[in-house]
């Protein structure tokens, strides 16, 4: 966070391509790495798989609360200053400050890191992906980081007004719509995703964001105007509900699979994950869109999506009784086939 103080006063500073390269790298070299280790901390502190579970819908709540206050701020920010640079040196210095503010908060949090015996092994990424369970959800992790956000950030506004030829205003508003139904909904969507096997919700996470690509790429279709812009608002309100199943989903399986050897380890092979994401979906989507194959672009978003699918359905074969249901002894979920076929081994352990 020092370092992200650091970097967006350089931001302020920069005038040119030279001046602001350091920042951007300074940035997004300590950007990647907050994620998985937010991660890992709020697993930590949240032991108890319900407590876990409700922590990171929360945190994810807050974040798209805080990026459409955000964005509202630095909207009325810099249309107050007419474009004058100063309005925006004003937001990144604003920024840095609110950097140094999570500084000043980090002392006061208990430490959740446990340290490590001297008679215990050393962890290694090895023994993340020799965890069948773990290396599932990483997989899931990996396709849903190249369906998931990076591609709406990327692909919402340039398959939008290059393809469905709506304006840049629509696109906007399509983002506010996303954000207020995650806000609005996201912790009546959580008593929901709590009833369900975790398997089962990364399962509607894949049906579910298949459906929102398929439904923008209806707003390419040569229909009336406000037919293409209810497809634009419809696929981000559909795509924001598949966030509200992600958010309390991922984040505490992986964790919750992950003890506290290998935990900070798998976190980071997830953030991983999402880095190759952002990196790479703009130059997919923009390459699809060039060459006129838009529509096969997402088509291999819909692919991507029933691979997840797939792998949730792996998964609740896979998965014991305990490590599916969040916060549900095993013994107390009777399997009514467990009686009419041999004991099989699963994950470790026998069911």
């Amino acid at each position: 966070m020092l370092g992200q103080a650091i970097a967006d006063v350089l931001f302020a500073l920069a005038h040119n391509v030279e001046t602001a390269l350091p920042a951007v790298l300074l940035y997004g070299a300590l950007w990647v790495p907050m994620f998985s280790t937010l991660q890992t901390m709020i697993a930590g502190l949240t032991p108890d798989p319900v407590a876990q579970q409700r922590a990171f819908a929360i945190n994810f709540t807050a974040q798209n609360a805080a990026l459409g206050i955000g964005a509202a701020v630095a909207a009325a920010v810099v249309g107050a200053g007419a474009q004058n640079p100063t309005s925006f040196e004003a937001l990144f210095v604003a920024n840095a400050a609110s950097c140094l503010l999570f500084v000043a908060v980090l002392p006061f949090i208990q430490n959740p890191h446990r340290p490590r015996q001297r008679s215990e092994p050393k962890a290694g990424y090895r023994d993340v992906l020799a965890h069948p369970g773990l290396r599932l959800v990483l997989v899931a992790s990996l396709l849903l980081a190249f369906v998931g956000y990076p591609a709406f950030d990327s692909g919402l506004p340039a398959f939008s007004t290059v393809v469905a030829h709506v304006s840049i205003r629509v696109v906007a508003l399509s983002v506010t719509v996303n954000t207020v139904l995650i806000v609005a909904t996201q912790l009546l969507v959580l008593r929901l995703v709590r009833r369900l096997r975790r398997s089962v919700a990364v399962t509607l996470i894949g049906v579910i964001w298949a459906a929102s690509w398929a439904v923008l790429g209806l707003s390419a279709l040569p229909t009336l105007p406000g037919a293409r812009v209810a497809c634009v608002l419809a696929f981000t309100a559909l795509f924001g509900l598949g966030e509200t199943f992600f958010s309390p989903t991922m984040g505490s399986l992986l964790n919750s699979l992950a003890d506290d050897r290998i935990r900070g380890r798998a976190n980071s092979i997830s953030g991983f994950s999402m880095s190759l994401g952002f990196i790479a979906s703009p130059a997919i989507v923009t390459g699809f869109i060039a060459t006129g194959a838009a529509a096969m672009w997402i088509v291999l978003l819909c692919l991507l999506c029933f691979g997840t699918i797939g792998i949730g359905v792996t998964l609740g074969r896979k998965l014991t009784s305990e490590q599916d249901h969040v916060g549900t002894p095993a013994a107390t979920l009777p399997d009514p086939a467990a009686s009419e076929r041999p004991e099989r081994t699963v994950l470790g352990g026998t069911e």
